[in-house]
């Protein structure tokens, strides 16, 4: 008989609340005086991302020869209760159950005939057992019927049950690069940017983990990036948490303000440099009041990389309409613990969702919301 993990109190990804939380200092570091805010359990991460890792093997083994290929490992580390959500961009899926999942895995593999995946990077925190993954993907599309093999990229989160008797994923949510389907639904796009439009990672900024860090350090400047976006505090914060190479990079490659649709298909198309964000976030406190809280974050401990989900309030000061925004973002960090990139799966704004669905195709979205 299959375990089940009752789980009490713990949150579930996809509906949790922002909060705040102590960050641990990299147990291997050693500085005088060191401020040990929280301990950092590198084996109980180590534990979980195996099983994050697993999971998204079996993930992809699904999608690349059907659903039933996934259901044992899967049945091994899922719970039976799992939750999954999905947002993609203007698609959002939600549902419970190993059943669930499998169904999302079908839809992959009838639009997919994948030709390989791997991870690029992972993490997980221990404070509260998040685990995260980087995936680049190649396929062919099943839609189009064509034999080009395109690039996708996916960021899957999982919230984990450990304890002495059960290690499980109760919760499971997904951000991937558009599928043909996907884009289809999108007007800013011709027919011609219908597969293979996905914003490459930048993965000759990867690295292994810069040594003499601490995570404190990483994680203060991701969280100052959401500090800097939030109304009532100065662009300025950033001054010290980004590198002068800095890019931010819409990982989708549709959102209007981020990409230039007269560049699309080069590298650069959808990034807003270093001497171009304090203008763009200034711009967009001048048109909403915003609040950005950070849901869940963490650092791997082999890479330079830190992945961070938040959500953002705002607040259009002239038309009072609401936008509850979310976004799961790849921060890779330089040697001396700044941020170079930030690569980021977000959810769209008022105006672009009326731009994506057509509603203002003449819209000059620039300078909105980073």
């Amino acid at each position: 008989m299959a375990l089940k993990c009752v789980l009490a109190t713990r949150r579930v990804v996809a509906v949790k609340a922002p909060g705040v939380r102590a960050v641990p200092v990299r147990p291997a570091v050693r500085r005088a005086p060191v401020k040990v805010v929280a301990y950092r359990d590198v084996h109980r991460e180590e534990k979980i991302c195996g099983l994050g890792s697993e999971v998204v093997n079996a993930w992809f083994k699904g999608i690349k020869m059907g659903p039933e290929a996934a259901r044992d490992a899967l049945r091994a580390d899922v719970d039976s209760t799992v939750a999954y959500s999905s947002h993609q961009v203007l698609r959002h899926h939600k549902g419970q159950g190993l059943d669930y999942v499998l169904q999302r895995i079908a839809v992959g593999h009838e639009m997919m005939d994948l030709v390989s995946h791997r991870i690029l990077a992972t993490a997980a925190c221990s404070l509260d057992d998040t685990f995260f993954a980087l995936v680049e993907y190649k396929y062919k599309s099943k839609v189009l019927g064509d034999e080009r093999i395109n690039v996708g990229y996916s960021v899957m989160e999982m919230d984990v049950m450990y304890d002495d008797t059960c290690l499980k994923v109760m919760a499971l949510a997904e951000r991937s690069s558009l599928s043909p389907d996907d884009v289809a639904g999108l007007a800013s796009l011709d027919s011609t940017h219908r597969a293979g439009n996905a914003t490459h990672f930048p993965e000759g900024d990867l690295a292994d983990y810069p040594a003499g860090l601490a995570d404190e350090a990483l994680l203060a400047n991701s969280r100052a990036w959401c500090l800097a976006r939030s109304s009532g505090h100065p662009e300025s914060v950033l001054d010290s948490a980004l590198d002068p190479s800095f890019r931010l990079w819409d990982a989708y490659g549709v959102l209007p303000v981020l990409c230039d649709p007269d560049r699309r298909g080069e590298v650069d198309a959808c990034v807003v440099k270093y001497d171009q964000v304090q203008d763009v976030i200034r711009s967009t406190k001048d048109r909403y009041d915003l609040k950005c809280k950070v849901i869940d974050s963490a650092v791997s401990l082999t890479k330079n990389v830190g992945f961070t989900h938040w959500f953002s309030r705002a607040v259009n000061k002239d038309t009072k309409a609401v936008s509850e925004i979310e976004a799961v973002e790849v921060d890779v960090f330089g040697a001396d613990g700044r941020l170079k990139d930030i690569w980021m799966f977000r959810d769209p704004i008022d105006v672009e969702i009326e731009m994506l669905q057509g509603g203002r195709q003449g819209f000059a979205a620039a300078g909105l919301m980073a």
